[in-house]
């Protein structure tokens, strides 16, 4: 009997949880599992590689089966999970509203060091490292059977020339790549919008674009001879009281304390006014964070560069985020209109998404929508989200979606 979606999660969500990569961990399988591996990648290296690392790719499909695949009533009311057959139909709908579920796997392998490894939907599900040392071992077999069952159909499926024709028409536009623009997102999602703009002026917004869309790429040609830590100091106290923050009665320096990373790697044990202390700091080998002046994220925090060279300095602020945009776009306008030297990162990006023609990339669900340009080589794009569920259907008509990879065999004898 062939395995049902309920079981099948399952799986993933234990297999999923395994810190595979950790240097302590040995996670194995069992002499059968490791028999239905050694087959599943028999049958893979049937297939063309999707890039240069040798990656193979496929799309599975399970069926929900019945409620009893699901869980049984009895057992669940004893649990407490549930209170009768009505919630519990209704929370296996919840979880598997579809008949059919799809999976995205990936799998790599490296013969020479004797190493294996299958993601399913962005998830790191199975790992066969030869390097480690063997742990208790695991009896999969019976979910591995479901894979190789599902991969050899895939198999057939491209043999008989229908595989790529049903996973485009098949496979769920969550697990899609895709674009929006942001006004057609605010035109479905108007809070959004009205949360955007709220702290923005459109008096801001017209100053910002003007100066902004003139920046010169030619930093060289708009730097200051002098700059020292007390300079920078004032630069951040300037952009934190055009943005509200709090502690603007301080001195500037304190004032980057209190909203700075705090990692100023020495820069507060420098001379504040000596320019050439400033330089010598500057130049020396870095390994905090001196430059994030509003503390946050790795993806959400404000920054404050200060560039150098034999011409002078320079400055350019960063805040990309489309939490922190607003924060960087007013800071980068208090330094301009206090007549510094600088610019700011992803300017045409930032000028766009206060236009609302930004394109917002969508990522598959399970990857999280951060630093995923390498989804769209060809085009710039800086902020990602995943496919919402409210109002799906509306979103994904107004997206522009990118065919799925186009799969081969190498060898179909």
């Amino acid at each position: 009997m062939s395995m049902k979606s309920p079981a099948i999660s399952n799986y993933l969500d234990w297999l999923g949880r395994i810190e595979y990569r950790n240097v302590d961990n040995t996670f194995t399988y069992n002499k059968r599992s490791y028999e239905l591996i050694d087959e599943l990648f028999t049958y893979l290296r049937m297939l063309e590689p999707i890039n240069e690392h040798g990656t193979k790719e496929l799309w599975l499909t399970s069926e929900r089966g019945t409620i009893d695949d699901f869980e049984d009533l009895d057992e669940a009311i004893a649990d407490g999970a549930v209170k009768n057959a009505k919630e519990l139909n209704d929370w296996w709908l919840d979880l598997f509203p579809e008949e059919e579920q799809w999976y995205h796997l990936m799998a790599g392998e490296a013969d020479d060091i004797g190493y294996r490894s299958i993601f399913i939907n962005n998830r790191q599900i199975i790992e066969v490292d030869s390097t480690k040392e063997h742990g208790y071992e695991h009896d999969i077999s019976e979910f591995l059977e479901w894979m190789l069952s599902a991969v050899k159909r895939c198999i057939d499926e491209l043999k008989d020339g229908t595989y790529n024709e049903r996973i485009n028409k098949g496979v769920p536009y969550e697990y899609r790549i895709g674009t929006i623009v942001r006004n057609d997102l605010y035109d479905i999602f108007p809070d959004l919008r009205e949360q955007f703009f709220a702290d923005i002026s459109k008096t801001e917004i017209s100053e910002f674009i003007d100066l902004a869309s003139k920046q010169s790429r030619n930093r060289d040609n708009q730097r200051i001879h002098r700059f020292t830590a007390n300079e920078f100091y004032k630069c951040c106290a300037l952009g934190y009281e055009e943005n509200g923050y709090d502690f603007t009665d301080l001195p500037p320096k304190e004032q980057y304390y209190k909203h700075s990373d705090g990692r100023d790697d020495g820069l507060s044990e420098i001379e504040g006014d000596s320019v050439e202390e400033f330089i010598k700091w500057y130049h020396r080998s870095q390994i905090g964070h001196p430059w994030e002046v509003c503390r946050g994220g790795n993806s959400t925090h404000v920054s404050l560069y200060v560039d150098h060279n034999d011409k002078g300095f320079c400055l350019y602020v960063e805040g990309g985020s489309i939490a922190r945009c607003i924060e960087a776009i007013k800071f980068y306008l208090a330094l301009k209109r206090a007549g510094y030297p600088v610019n700011i990162v992803n300017a045409e990006e930032l000028i766009a998404r206060l236009n609302e023609t930004e394109i917002i990339g969508i990522v598959p669900i399970g990857v999280i929508p951060l630093y995923c340009g390498g989804y769209f080589p060809n085009e710039k794009i800086i902020d990602f989200m995943n496919l919402p569920f409210e109002e799906r259907s509306k979103v994904v008509e107004k997206c522009i979606w990118k065919p799925l990879k186009e799969i081969r065999l190498i060898n179909i004898d």
